[in-house]
């Protein structure tokens, strides 16, 4: 009976873990839809998705020229990447694309993730900017 017990929950896991998922655009949070119409406005939409794990959720969108962007379930982007084509610099706060245009004024951003702790912003050269959520940067990687 133990066994039987054991092999149901291993075998039940994967079920319970994700639950990957096409959608429609009109299907994604609010907060997401009013992001891509503001900031991918004319975009075309490739394919969406929704990765259902056990106590969350989360989006992603991919562009037909490559772009991508990935949001948490209230819609709040997560991760922008611009792959081939051009990354939206508005989503950035005001002080770090100051920053950027500063130091670094003719190399393009290729991603950038955002968490509750600040922005990571990757560029073209391969260097990886790190932001406190203040938009103050407090780490380079290269």
């Amino acid at each position: 009976m133990v066994l039987g017990g054991l092999l149901l929950l291993v075998a039940g896991t994967p079920a319970l873990a994700s639950d990957d998922r096409p959608i429609d655009v009109s299907e994604l949070p609010a907060a997401a839809r009013q992001f891509i119409k503001t900031h991918f406005a004319g975009a075309q939409v490739s394919h969406a998705t929704v990765d259902g794990h056990l106590f969350d959720k989360e989006y992603k969108v991919v562009f037909t020229d490559g772009r991508e962007i990935e949001f948490g379930k209230n819609g709040d982007w997560e991760e922008v990447d611009a792959n081939r084509g051009q990354f939206p610099i508005a989503v950035l706060p005001q002080s770090i694309r100051s920053y950027l245009s500063q130091h670094y004024p003719d190399m393009p951003v290729m991603k950038a993730d955002r968490d509750r702790y600040g922005y990571e912003v990757k560029l073209r050269n391969g260097l990886e900017l790190e932001f406190d959520k203040s938009g103050r940067l407090y780490k380079i990687d290269d």
